[in-house]
């Protein structure tokens, strides 16, 4: 039985997922902390709940979880519209425009369209100030700061300091490949290098919203480098692309001019197996002291973005997420946990299913589940057993296990339709998504409303999806269609509304 979404639901906004105030948002842009303050900047419509002219809404908190709504730091002129791109902390007046002190930055695309054909535009790379942290923004008078090359797709600005080469990066999306720019003074660029051509997945889509960083990693063996280099690139819908945009990331080295891919150029790593996590930003120059690399994504799909359900806004962030890099035996991989500042939310736990071996049939993990919760789970498969589980979302939405030989398959199934073609075609799914090794299912779980996010095996498999369902009252359950399971451990806890 397909399932139909109600608007009336998304009148109870989610709790620790950003939305924007009215209208509609896409990309995170410009994420930077400065004076104790996280700044979330954002792709906005605030004038329809489509997308349309673009501005950069606007948002501060000092926990992750409770935002303050800004007006919009940029708006469209007579240059073009304001597209996705990154902020930092100009520290040391580096670029002229403080009088000495620190100040923040803001590079963006401006995006300018043929007055007689909105298929043909023109993308540059921009500039804008504030004085005043973050309060209010000023546009570079000498904007342009990088002309359009010639070709369309040329967009989303990515700036970061490269401390070994001692000058500022700038990566940037060109088609299906990725510039890396340098300068000295954040105004005066000049292209270094390029990658991209052969390495990873293509679509039809551009490649879009870059980003670059560093990080340690864990478990690193003898002699092998301490720390890799992880540039994210959003992968855009291609027409006949049935999963949609996604998230892909490479693992390797940059010496502050190249990005050498430590895989072979054909792998392709996904940040995310869900269908609903897209254009991955990282906030820049968060204190040393604190030790995160925290990033945040659009929940959404550009197959059905404009035709989800709204209720005076439409479009959430994920819940920000802690990066790592670990080594396995097949390489270095990105892992992802959930920042620790949900914990804040968090209630009592909730009473749940104790140590217990299941066999065959409907079992209750939780009695009555909450519409926004976190909840952690870890399994031990018999040989030959599947395991289905609805995590609050009924029939909407279907986590199934299958141990065999070589591990345990994950699947997910997604159902639901509102009546508009562009939806219904795209939004109900029935997938494969990844595959853990060995018996063991560690699951770590936040449910909030309109969404679902899961991680796997300690962060090393992500899924998230959107859920337009009430969860509120449903049980928890675990459905064991063949063979058994242990179940080793097993948590809820509601978080405060």
């Amino acid at each position: 039985m397909t399932a139909t979404i109600a608007e009336p639901l998304l009148a109870q906004r989610p709790v620790l997922h950003f939305t924007p105030p009215r209208g509609w948002m896409n990309d995170p842009n410009g994420l930077v902390y400065f004076d104790g303050e996280y700044h979330l900047f954002y792709q906005y419509h605030p004038h329809d709940r489509v997308w349309g002219p673009m501005h950069w809404g606007h948002a501060v908190s000092r926990d992750l979880v409770q935002w303050e709504h800004l007006p919009p730091a940029l708006a469209p002129d007579e240059q073009g519209a304001c597209f996705s791109g990154s902020a930092i902390v100009d520290r040391h007046d580096t670029s002229g425009l403080f009088d000495g002190k620190p100040g923040l930055l803001a590079f963006y695309t401006v995006h300018r369209e043929a007055d007689d054909d909105p298929s043909d535009y023109v993308q540059e790379q921009c500039l804008a100030y504030s004085r005043d942290r973050g309060r209010s923004w000023q546009k570079y008078a000498g904007n342009p700061l990088i002309a359009s090359p010639g070709f369309k797709d040329f967009r989303d600005p990515k700036v970061i300091w490269h401390e070994p080469s001692r000058r500022w990066v700038m990566a940037l999306a060109c088609g299906q490949t990725i510039q890396f720019h340098v300068s000295e003074n954040l105004r005066d660029w000049r292209l270094a290098s390029e990658f991209g051509a052969g390495q990873g997945a293509h679509t039809d889509g551009p490649w879009e919203c870059p980003d670059l960083f560093e990080l340690p990693v864990e478990g690193a063996a003898p002699g092998e480098p301490a720390t890799r280099w992880v540039l994210v690139v959003g992968v855009g819908a291609g027409e006949q692309e049935a999963f949609g945009s996604f998230t892909q990331y490479f693992v390797g080295h940059f010496d502050g001019q190249r990005f050498h891919n430590d895989h072979p150029a054909e792998t392709a790593r996904l940040m995310d197996e869900g269908r609903d996590f897209y254009a991955v930003q990282s906030w820049a120059d968060v204190p040393a002291e604190d030790g995160r690399r925290l990033a945040i994504a659009w929940l959404n799909n550009w197959l059905y973005a404009n035709q989800i359900p709204e209720a005076g806004w439409r479009g959430a962030m994920s819940f920000p997420r802690e990066l790592g890099l670990t080594a396995t035996p097949e390489g270095v991989r990105l892992r992802q946990a959930f920042a620790q500042e949900w914990q804040a939310r968090a209630g009592a736990s909730d009473p749940a299913l104790a140590p217990a071996e299941l066999t065959a049939g409907r079992h209750t993990l939780v009695a009555a589940g909450a519409r926004v919760a976190h909840g952690r789970l870890v399994l031990e498969l018999a040989p030959d057993a599947v395991i289905a589980l609805d995590l609050q979302q009924g029939d909407h939405q279907t986590l199934r296990l299958a141990r065999d030989g070589e591990g345990v398959r994950i699947s997910h199934r997604r159902a639901g339709e509102n009546g508009v073609a562009e939806f219904d075609s795209h939004f109900p799914h029935d997938q494969r998504v990844g595959r853990l090794a060995g018996s063991r299912v560690e699951l770590e779980w936040l449910v909030d409303g309109g969404s679902l996010e899961l991680l796997f095996d300690g962060g090393r498999l992500s899924l998230t999806h959107l859920s337009f369902v009430d969860p509120a009252h449903r049980p928890v359950m675990l459905r064991v269609e063949a063979g058994a399971c242990r179940v080793m451990d097993c948590r809820y806890r509601r978080l405060d509304t």
